[in-house]
């Protein structure tokens, strides 16, 4: 299997913890008080040749927790692996990145972390004890994934999916200005989108929890074409009955506009829903999609507000009276990152899309982090390519296949 040079590093060793019922990353350095982004990967491939993939837990920095569970249905796809990440503002100079053991059998193991610095304003609604675990981030109407370089901060943006209720746009506009959008999507994300064949649009397969959390919900639009007088694209969003803002979205032509909803609680059923206004000629359309769940959310899931480019504060809260309501820089690769197997957002048919290798290009780390806990020593970084003496029992190299 060939791989771009800058993924093979961080992806082809990996650490895994025979011993000890907690092993941690620490002194992982980071701005303190600046947004943060932190990846953890995990790319398994039989590594033990057992063919029982691990299960077990992570917490960020002490407080953050997420959990890994890769499933054997996935084990025979060389093209996948499994992350997690976690936005938080961090509260000193550096941060740890621990594995929990929740199994006796299962031994945990880890491929890299990576850490984003990201910039002043991008998701202003976080308080500063929480945390966004990312459940899904969607492109609509691309075709491959999008990250790094197109994305300066790494995160990687997944296709939809096919569905035949949807059509596939491209902007006809030159550029598309998006600083009405404080979380900084990519121009290339806003540049296509989706757009109902009907009057309406449903993601539904929502990676969550059948019991439901607290959800940070940001959407992304930008309207695709210069509008005659008689055109007119206007629609409501809905997450479940909750609405996303307290009027219609209204597109503009080559700038980008956002729209956040957080603190209410979703579930694996839950559904988002576009739809048209009864004054609305041209059917709703989507571009940009990021889903998380929310760590130590201050508000324990009420519905909270939402905001609409530009720095407009709208409150949120309107029922969805059953749908017809028609009230008008670079990464730093530390070393050695998690995943689970999610599903992109999809449309009314649920198309589950698994999360795909990135390319981010990591800059030179050659210090190892340290790994601390009952029965470990330092830990390995890939970027060295190396075997540390203290590793030899828990370190292993995956192989290329050509």
């Amino acid at each position: 299997m060939k791989i771009p040079d800058v993924v093979t590093k961080p992806l082809n060793t990996l650490r895994y913890f025979s011993t000890g019922q907690t092993n941690c990353y620490t002194n992982i350095p980071v701005a303190i008080r600046q947004k943060t982004l932190v990846r953890t990967k995990f790319y398994y491939e039989n590594y033990d040749g057992n063919f029982s993939p691990p299960s077990f837990d992570l917490v960020y920095d002490g407080k953050h927790r997420d959990s890994v569970e890769i499933t054997e249905s996935l084990l025979n796809n060389e093209e996948t692996f499994y992350y997690s990440e976690l936005i938080f503002s961090p509260g000193n100079e550096s941060i740890s990145v621990c594995l929990l053991r929740t199994s006796p059998s299962d031994n945990p193991f880890i491929s890299s972390i990576e850490v984003y610095s990201l910039d002043v304003g991008m998701y202003a609604d976080l308080g500063p004890s929480e945390g966004l675990i990312t459940e899904q981030r969607t492109a609509c109407g691309a075709k491959e994934t999008i990250s790094y370089p197109l994305d300066p901060y790494g995160r990687p943006w997944y296709p939809l999916g096919a569905d035949d209720t949807l059509t596939d746009l491209t902007t006809s506009a030159p550029t598309i200005d998006i600083t009405g959008a404080s979380n900084k999507p990519p121009e290339v994300v806003m540049s296509k989108s989706s757009s109902s064949l009907g009057e309406s649009i449903k993601l539904s397969n929502l990676a969550l929890p059948l019991t439901g959390v607290p959800v940070y919900l940001a959407l992304y639009f930008s309207e695709p074409q210069t509008l005659g007088q008689t055109q007119k694209r206007l629609f409501n969003v809905f997450l479940d009955e909750t609405q996303v803002s307290s009027g219609p979205i209204n597109p503009v032509f080559g700038k980008a506009t956002q729209v956040v909803l957080r603190d209410v609680v979703a579930t694996s059923v839950s559904q988002i829903i576009f739809q048209s206004t009864g004054d609305s000629v041209l059917p709703p359309i989507i571009n940009g999609v990021e889903l998380f769940s929310i760590s130590n959310s201050r508000n324990g899931g009420g519905g909270s507000q939402s905001s609409v480019g530009n720095n407009i504060i709208l409150e949120v809260g309107q029922k969805n009276n059953g749908g017809k309501n028609k009230k008008n820089k670079l990464p730093l690769i530390l070393g050695v990152t998690f995943a689970s197997a999610f599903a992109i957002l999809s449309s009314t048919f649920g198309a589950i899309f698994l999360r795909k290798r990135q390319n981010a290009k990591p800059q030179s780390n050659t210090t190892p982090t340290t790994s601390t806990g009952n029965g470990t020593g330092t830990g390995m970084s890939p970027l060295v390519e190396q075997q540390f003496a203290s590793d030899t029992d828990h370190s292993y190299v995956v192989q290329d296949h050509h």
